[in-house]
């Protein structure tokens, strides 16, 4: 699925995701990305993804400005959703060993500039498990390659 975040949006999705990454460093959220990417690139990225998985999915993003560590990026039909970036094109889907309970369903999302691809996703439990486990040099985490996700569906979403 490819979505196309507009000049507008993008302004939007840069300045928010900047403002995010200095809000979340000063309230000493402690920064989860499993990688060497800067923390306030990631920021961004992230907040493309999930503005284009809202855009999507005509559900409003949060636009928040608070400190978060551990909530869900949004609900869409009764699951909590966390959505996690990359810029690889070949990205798994990973998540932290933490583990994260207020999050039903987790969703990879490609981010190329102004484009992202929403790749797919797993429930929760079906990520977090023992044979899951990975390293890609940053630490251990749970990962899942693109093959093993559920499609995304526009009209129903997660099914």
């Amino acid at each position: 699925m490819r979505i196309v975040i507009e000049p507008d949006e993008l302004a939007v999705c840069e300045t928010l995701g900047r403002l995010r990454s200095l809000i979340a460093r000063s309230a000493r959220v402690k920064d989860a990305k499993m990688g060497s990417q800067d923390g306030a690139k990631a920021d961004v990225m992230g907040l493309k993804a999930e503005y284009a998985f809202a855009k999507a999915f005509n559900v409003f993003p949060d636009l928040g400005l608070k400190p978060r560590s551990g909530s869900p990026d949004g609900i869409l039909n009764g699951l909590r959703y966390d959505i996690k970036s990359t810029h690889h094109e070949e990205g798994m889907l990973l998540a932290t060993l933490k583990g994260n309970p207020d999050v039903d369903v987790y969703v990879l999302a490609i981010v190329k500039n102004s484009v992202v691809y929403l790749k797919g996703w797993s429930y929760k439990d079906d990520l977090i498990k023992k044979e899951n486990l990975i390293d890609l040099g940053y630490g251990k985490g749970y990962g899942l390659d693109q093959d093993k996700l559920n499609e995304l569906n526009l009209e129903y979403g997660f099914r």
